[in-house]
C-alpha cells in the first residue's frame, strides 16, 4: 500500500540568516563576466523569494525555507555582502 505525503510532512523547517543591510540597498553582481548586473533592492529581492524579514538595531533578519533562502543567499554572495547563519 502507498502511503501518501501531506503537505505538512513535506514542509521544510525555515531558516534564518542575517546580514548587515538596508531594505533599500540595491544589489549589484560582481561575478567576472557580470559585473555591473544589478539583482534589484533587498525589499524587492526578498519580496520575490517569499521571504519574511525584521530589522533588528544593528542588521537585518531573513527567514524563508531552504530552497527559496538559498537563492537569496545567492544574491548576498554574488554582491560581495557580508552574510551569517
Amino acid at each position: 500500500m502507498k502511503k501518501e505525503i501531506s503537505m505538512k510532512e513535506n514542509k521544510q523547517p525555515n531558516i534564518t540568516v542575517y546580514a548587515k543591510v538596508n531594505l533599500n540597498q540595491t544589489l549589484f553582481d560582481f561575478r567576472v563576466g557580470a559585473v555591473g548586473l544589478k539583482f534589484g533592492t533587498v525589499e524587492k529581492i526578498c519580496e520575490q523569494y517569499g521571504i519574511t524579514y525584521k530589522k533588528l538595531p544593528t542588521y537585518m533578519e531573513f527567514s524563508a525555507p531552504k530552497l527559496r533562502l538559498q537563492m537569496f543567499i545567492e544574491r548576498l554572495h554574488f554582491s560581495k555582502t557580508k552574510y551569517w547563519m
